[in-house]
């Protein structure tokens, strides 16, 4: 049999019709009359039928193991829905590849705890792909990638914070037909395995790399043994120079994934916002912790870079794809990318269908994203990370 997937994505306002209406497109892409499992995304105008929802896509695809969480936006093919009623369905069927829901409760601030019930969850079946989909008000997400890297080593992981109406508190995770807040979903896929991930930056470096030479816990003090806020006035267009603020929302550091590296290849760098200015001592507040002697860029969101980088990552995969087919893919796209970078809807999607076709592709806009860089689980923002699967050719 193989593997088969499909997916399917429904703007109905009716809850239960949107749930049956992209359940019913999924399932079909499976080519059979139920599915093994399922990953589901909702928008918060949704919110109070998430419950109902679940069961019925647990009905339509003829399986309990399902794994998802809310969203500001979903998206499939090449549609993407942003603040208005949106429910993203992708269902698998295989008998080569296994998908296993997981759930851990985070409770009071506690990603140890969570993070060694996934590990335990997991036990005994090695290798494979961790799909991760955390509330980012329970935890910290960097932190909680961590404790799982502790608790679970060697396992690479994509996915994303959970993410919601801005104006009401919380996220939720789906575990099932169960809607909970405050915890972990996800699934594990393992078995004969391939897979493909590729991370796109939607920020362009502005100017050379620089080094870090004073610092003081998130305070940039000094870069190239001169004040920080100098370096950063000298990089900037005259205009904009002496009215940082005007920046704000645009306007980043980027830091690399190990501290201890000497240098940084182009995309490979964690995007921190820029938080304050200390003016007093030419100094530039960041929400990362530094170390002296770690490699700096200071970078711009910017929209026609974001489309650019996004479509060299599409041509460095689509060359892992010519070596065998991929069944499904997951994008995880930051919440401050789609409309709100480039001005419309469905741009990342256009060319990510346009480069992969009619492979079903499902994702959410999240509030941090998660891949491996550099043999370690990290966590990204404003960026996209797009994961393809398939399975390894039988030997």
């Amino acid at each position: 049999m193989g593997t088969a997937a499909g997916v399917g994505i429904s703007g109905e306002t009716d809850a239960r019709a949107a749930a049956r209406g992209a359940a019913s497109q999924a399932l079909e892409g499976c080519g059979s009359g139920r599915a093994d499992w399922g990953l589901v995304f909702i928008t918060s105008p949704h919110r109070p039928h998430f419950a109902a929802m679940l069961a019925e896509i647990q009905k339509t695809l003829g399986t309990e193991f399902l794994a998802g969480c809310s969203a500001s936006g979903v998206l499939a093919g090449s549609e993407e829905i942003e603040g208005r009623p949106g429910a993203v369905v992708l269902a698998a069927r295989s008998d080569r590849l296994s998908g296993e829901t997981l759930y851990a409760p985070i409770g009071d601030d506690d990603p140890r705890a969570a993070a060694r019930e996934i590990g335990r969850q997991i036990q005994g079946r090695p290798g494979g792909l961790l799909v991760l989909l955390p509330d980012p008000l329970a935890a910290r997400p960097d932190h909680l990638l961590h404790e799982i890297g502790r608790a679970a080593p060697g396992r690479e992981a994509v996915g994303a914070a959970a993410s919601g109406d801005p104006a009401l508190r919380g996220t939720f995770q789906f575990y099932g037909r169960n809607v909970a807040s405050r915890a972990l979903a996800g699934l594990h896929l393992s078995g004969g395995l391939r897979r493909a991930i590729g991370i796109t930056q939607g920020c362009q470096p502005l100017g050379p790399m620089g080094r870090i030479t004073a610092g003081d816990g998130n305070v940039i003090l000094e870069i190239d043994s001169r004040p920080a806020l100098e370096v950063l006035r000298a990089r900037l267009p005259s205009l904009l120079a002496g009215s940082i603020e005007r920046l704000a929302g645009h306007l980043f550091v980027g830091l690399p994934p190990d501290p201890n590296q000497e240098t940084m290849g182009p995309g490979e760098y964690l995007v921190r916002q820029l938080i304050g200015i200390d003016a007093a001592r030419g100094a530039l507040v960041i929400a990362a912790t530094v170390r002296e002697g770690e490699p700096v860029h200071f970078v711009l969101r910017e929209a026609h870079a974001a489309r650019e980088d996004l479509k060299e990552m599409l041509r460095r995969l689509a060359v892992e794809a010519a070596a065998g087919p991929f069944h499904f893919g997951l994008y995880f796209n930051c919440a401050a990318r789609g409309s709100s970078l480039y001005g419309m809807p469905g741009i990342d999607t256009a060319y990510i269908s346009s480069a992969l076709g009619s492979l079903p592709i499902a994702g959410f806009f999240g509030n941090a994203e998660i891949a491996p860089l550099r043999g370690e689980n990290r966590l990204f923002t404003h960026t996209g990370v797009l994961a393809l699967i398939g399975e390894d050719p039988v030997v």
